[in-house]
């Protein structure tokens, strides 16, 4: 009897499952993130970012109404994610905590905490 898929690629099969995995679901917490953000002018939603290994800290005003530019934009990073590594989704808006805390009528519950609730019950 031979096999159909040799024990040998058993890890790697594993290991593309997991890479998969995670990119779906930073891709899905980006896109709560961004869909549960405060329109305003576009600047904060424009502000969120994807980093992979380390976070980064800086901040250049932008404007997204839609978040779209800002979806694509995160997704072509969460495309070199792999399982093991750190992947930040952050927004370095300088009122970001102040929404985060309810400072919007548009967002009285944040967030962040919010999307990260939504997909640790989505995928739990």
């Amino acid at each position: 009897m031979a096999w159909k898929n040799k024990p040998s690629n058993f890890a790697l099969d594993v290991l593309k499952t997991a890479d998969d995995h995670l990119k779906k679901i930073v891709g899905e917490t980006l896109q709560q993130v961004v869909v549960r953000s405060p329109v305003m002018d576009g600047e904060f939603r424009a502000s969120h970012k994807v980093t992979l290994d380390s976070p980064d800290n800086t901040y250049k005003k932008d404007f997204d109404d839609s978040g779209a530019a800002t979806l694509s934009e995160g997704l072509k990073v969460a495309a070199s994610a792999k399982f093991g590594g750190l992947v930040y989704i952050q927004s370095n808006s300088p009122y970001g905590i102040r929404l985060e805390h309810g400072y919007s009528q548009q967002a009285p519950n944040g967030v962040y905490a919010l999307s990260f609730q939504y997909v640790c019950e989505k995928y739990k």
